[in-house]
């Protein structure tokens, strides 16, 4: 049995650098025709991801997804109000044909096909399903769409979604705190071997697509852990409780404020209290995002001259990682 390891389990490895300021690093990213100044997505969550936090990270460099919790003409509203380009999410049922079909009329271009186990045949056909309407109606149009499709874990699941006509993969099965899939299931990999086994798989790919690594993520160092390996790192938790974030702001018994950040997979996300694999939970009002976005900004910058790289594929190219002991992590704070 291999070992496999995680963000908290690795510190990157300081290399001589020629880099004069942080602030000349470039951070830029594509995601198939999506380009970004910043390579951060924030997560298609219902208590997360709204119209104010697209406009945000869109705003800073980044991407929006807006999740799918709602019916289709409110999504058609939500996209419309994103001033500036934002991503969508459907799932992989019949319905939500029509919910692609509303929401590419309504001009989105960005999809998230977003299901917790995307190596299924309902992803298979969906993805197909989409390739094919696209061609009958606008056969030059297909170059303008970006087929996000996850969530994944494992090289194979890659090399399917390739084979299956996604733009980028999205990994990661169970990494994040309001994630009880590994919990309930025991199934799942560690979000940095998991990454790792992909990005080696791409060096095999004709063909390669863009890696998002979604989940898992505590603070700033391991995003720049998961950039050894992705392309772009969608978060969640770090940005939950924010004034852009969908939600109102509460106040508990002993005068803090808060907001609820819930997983995709919870009852509440769902409208239904079957077999769940998220949960919901209270978060620290955190004030505006930006301020959490130019932090983001600033660390990454920081990480990449650290290791001499100006950009991130240099960054991946000279990125190497130290294994942690529990002492050593004692002694990191992570």
């Amino acid at each position: 049995m291999e070992q496999a390891y995680t963000y908290s389990d690795v510190l990157i490895k300081p290399q001589y650098s020629e880099v004069k300021s942080r602030t000349s690093v470039n951070l830029a990213t594509t995601l198939g025709n999506v380009k970004l100044n910043l390579p951060i997505v924030t997560a298609n969550m219902k208590t997360v991801t709204g119209p104010k936090m697209a406009i945000t990270v869109a705003r800073e460099g980044g991407l929006g997804i807006l999740h799918r919790f709602d019916s289709v003409e409110n999504q058609v509203a939500d996209f419309k109000q994103c001033v500036y380009k934002c991503g969508v999410s459907i799932g992989v049922k019949e319905e939500d044909k029509a919910r692609f079909e509303a929401l590419y009329e309504a001009g989105a271009r960005t999809f998230c096909i977003d299901v917790a186990h995307g190596h299924n045949a309902n992803m298979k056909r969906m993805l197909k399903w989409i390739n094919d309407t696209i061609f009958k109606w606008a056969r030059n149009d297909r170059g303008q769409v970006t087929l996000i499709a996850g969530n994944i874990a494992t090289p194979e699941a890659y090399s399917d979604l390739i084979a299956w006509g996604a733009d980028v993969a999205k990994v990661g099965i169970g990494p994040s705190p309001v994630c009880r899939t590994r919990y309930n299931t025991g199934v799942g990999v560690p979000q940095l071997y998991a990454l790792q086994t992909i990005h080696e798989q791409s060096m095999n790919e004709d063909k390669p697509i863009p890696i998002i690594a979604d989940g898992g993520i505590s603070h700033v160092g391991d995003i720049a852990k998961a950039l050894r390996y992705a392309d772009a790192v969608m978060v969640g938790s770090m940005i939950a409780g924010t004034s852009e974030a969908p939600g109102h702001v509460f106040r508990d018994e002993g005068g803090e404020f808060y907001k609820v950040y819930g997983g995709s997979a919870s009852g509440e996300s769902k409208g239904e209290n079957r077999f769940v694999e998220g949960v919901v939970k209270t978060t620290k009002f955190k004030g505006k995002a930006k301020y959490i976005f130019k932090e983001i900004e600033q660390g990454l910058q920081s990480a990449f001259s650290y290791v001499g790289a100006n950009d991130l594929k240099e960054f991946q190219n000279k990125c190497e990682f130290v294994h942690l002991s529990g002492g050593s992590r004692g002694e990191s704070r992570i």
